[in-house]
This record gives C-alpha cells, sequence and structure tokens, in this order.
C-alpha cells in the first residue's frame, strides 16, 4: 500500500517474523530492557512468566539451598564448631543423593522434626604413640561427645538462605537491565540459567506455529550445539556473538535473521533474571510454610484428638441434661414435701431417683424430688 507523508517508518521488514506471532506469546514490556537495536523499544515483548515448577528455578532452588549449606559450613569451622560441622554435612549429602529437585525446603523441614542428639562422638586426630603392633596400646579411638540440636541448624540455614536469596535477587536485577556492569558473584550461573529459559520460552512459542518449523529447527540445532554456553555454568555471551554472527538463512517459508533473533534472545534472558528474582523473593514464603507446618506437628501429638472429643461430648451431655432439669423446675415449681415434712402424699411414694453427680463446673445438679425431664 502507499504510506502517507505523515506517517512514521516503520522497522525493518523482517521484524515481522517476530511481531506476526500470536498474542500468547508476546505481551508488551512495562520497562525497556534491551538496548542492543534502538528501533525495537518500540516493539518491546516481555511475557516469560517463570513457573514455580520450571526446571530453571528448582535448579536455582536447589543452588540456593547447597550454596546455604557451604556458607554455615565455613562459618562451624571458623568458630572451631567441628561436631556441628560434621553432622550437618552428613545429613546433607545423605539427603542430596536422592532427593527430588527443588528439595531445599523438604531438607529444612526434616531438620525442624529431627529430634536433639545428646551424644554425638567427634573424632579427633590423636598422636601416634609406639608400634601399630604392640598389643598392648589402648586403641580406643580418640574424641569428644557433643549435643546436636537439628532444629537450631534449622534456624541458620534459613538465615543465611534468606541472606544469600536478597543479594542474588539483587544481582538478578542488575542483570535484568542489560546495562554494562561489573563481573558479578554469580553472574555465571544466574545469567546460564536465564539465558536457558529465554531459548525454551523461544523455542516453545515457534514450535505450534506451522509457518516457523524452519526457524524452530534452527534455533533447536543452535541450542542444542551451544548447550553447555547455555547452562548455569556456561557462558551465555559467547553464544550470543556465535548467533549473531550468522549469516541469513532461509528455512522452508521462512527467513531466518540471526542478529534478530540474537536480540530477541537477550531481551528474553533479561525478563528471564527479572522473573527468576521475583521468585527468589518468595524464600521468606517457604521457611514460613515450614514453621507452619513443625508447629502443626506439634499440635497433633501434644493433643490426643479421640480422647479430646469423647471428653468434649461427655460434657456437652452433661450440661444438657442439667439445662432441662433447670427447664422443668421453673414449669413445675418445687418439688413436694418429703416424710421429714409430713410424708408423701397417698397413693404415692418418695422419689427414689439416684442424685446426679456434679458437675465439672461446680453445679450439684438437680434435686432428687423433682419430675423427671420430659
Amino acid at each position: 500500500g502507499v504510506r502517507r507523508a505523515d506517517q512514521p517508518a516503520g522497522p525493518p521488514e523482517m521484524l515481522s517474523l517476530l511481531v506476526a506471532a500470536p498474542p500468547s506469546w508476546y505481551s508488551p514490556a512495562r520497562n525497556s530492557l534491551s538496548t542492543h537495536r534502538p528501533w525495537r523499544a518500540a516493539v518491546e515483548m516481555r511475557h516469560l512468566l517463570l513457573r514455580p515448577d520450571d526446571p530453571e528455578v528448582l535448579t536455582l532452588r536447589d543452588a540456593l539451598m547447597a550454596k546455604s549449606v557451604e556458607a554455615q559450613l565455613e562459618r562451624f569451622q571458623y568458630m572451631n564448631e567441628r561436631g556441628q560441622g560434621m553432622w550437618l554435612s552428613q545429613a546433607w549429602e545423605a539427603h542430596a543423593k536422592d532427593a527430588p529437585p527443588g528439595g531445599g525446603a523438604a531438607f529444612l523441614d526434616a531438620l525442624t522434626r529431627t529430634e536433639s542428639i545428646e551424644a554425638y562422638f567427634v573424632p579427633t586426630i590423636a598422636r601416634r604413640q609406639g608400634s601399630p603392633n604392640n598389643p598392648y596400646l589402648n586403641r580406643a579411638a580418640s574424641g569428644y561427645h557433643t549435643t546436636i540440636d537439628p532444629r537450631d541448624l534449622a534456624r541458620r540455614l534459613m538465615a543465611c538462605r534468606s541472606q544469600l536469596a536478597g543479594e542474588w535477587c539483587e544481582q538478578l536485577r542488575i542483570l535484568a537491565t542489560g546495562e554494562p556492569h561489573e563481573r558479578l558473584a554469580e553472574e555465571a550461573l544466574l545469567l546460564g540459567l536465564s539465558a536457558r529459559a529465554a531459548m525454551r520460552s523461544l523455542l516453545r512459542g515457534l514450535k505450534p506455529l506451522p509457518s516457523r518449523r524452519g526457524m524452530h529447527a534452527f534455533l533447536e540445532a543452535f541450542a542444542k550445539e551451544h548447550s553447555r554456553d547455555l547452562s548455569p555454568a556456561g557462558e551465555p555471551e559467547a553464544a550470543f556473538a556465535a548467533l549473531e554472527a550468522l549469516p541469513l538463512a532461509i528455512a522452508g517459508e521462512a527467513l531466518i535473521d540471526p542478529p534478530l533473533l540474537c536480540a530477541e534472545l537477550r531481551n528474553k534472558t533479561h525478563a528471564a533474571g527479572a522473573d527468576l528474582a521475583g521468585l527468589l523473593g518468595g524464600t521468606e514464603e517457604e521457611h514460613t510454610r515450614v514453621h507452619a507446618s513443625y508447629l502443626e506437628t506439634c499440635l497433633r501429638e501434644t493433643i490426643d484428638a479421640p480422647s479430646w472429643d469423647r471428653e468434649l461430648k461427655k460434657r456437652d451431655q452433661q450440661r444438657q441434661l442439667e439445662a432441662s432439669w433447670r427447664v422443668l423446675l421453673r414449669r413445675t415449681g418445687p418439688p413436694p414435701a418429703g416424710p421429714a415434712e409430713g410424708g408423701a402424699a397417698p397413693g404415692r411414694h418418695a422419689d427414689m431417683r439416684p442424685i446426679l453427680p456434679p458437675s465439672p463446673d461446680g453445679d450439684a445438679g438437680p434435686p432428687p424430688g423433682s419430675s423427671p425431664a420430659p
């Protein structure tokens, strides 16, 4: 069609390869994240929204828990608490051997439910005395006993984990801006997970589109070739540079522009970093759930539910019976005089009903001479 003179020039035609995607793939961004191409700011896309059960999120939580245990072991070594460090190291190794992905909170929950160990033996290195083959030497193991409180260890790990989560959130926010910065402490891990999540999101968006099968196959082959760079311990920038250096290609009916795909992959990497930062912000909620689960277990163990229910039903029946006696007395008046006041009426016998036992609140119950409840 003919473009009007007052209409601004649009982006290059190759941008339609990505802009024509369905709304379920893209949504407008709130903040501009990429600065690689100025004209892309008008069509910036931001729709990643990682779920808590995504592989990258589970890997990040496992890395956070492992780093917290490592930091706590270093503190025990610095404070010369050898027994605490040995027990925590053995417990973490046993848990990590069979734990499912993202099982860091389960380890904290297991610690809070473990009883204290009064006599945990901590071996020490003994000096060599005499010949190794001397049968008269005492070969008993040297060491000492210490007390291990797993619940206290869980509280320490939660505090360390919360501190690390805050630091990693700040680093992820820096990476999400896409601006130049100094090398961060955990940049390789955080940027690698963000890049892998971005590539997975890009492939997931292209897969259901029949007209983008060639582009999907191209990106899938590229992701397999550079899987090491797009990993938690890799160098995503090397993969971005390799993708940007590739020439134009045609796959089926689609024109593949590697620099354009690289720019889109960078944008999604920044978006994934922002999503990971938001998910890490829920670490305190995990700790709250662990505390709540432990307190609920303690209450269940303290109160025997069946016996308590029986006692409540018994008290309710007692109160209902006493209330019926009081209502009947108000309707019929006081009971008739007994033998001490002139004997029973002709043709009647004295009331020989048993007296009710006293209620829990101290009420002796209705008098013996009153009429029975209706």
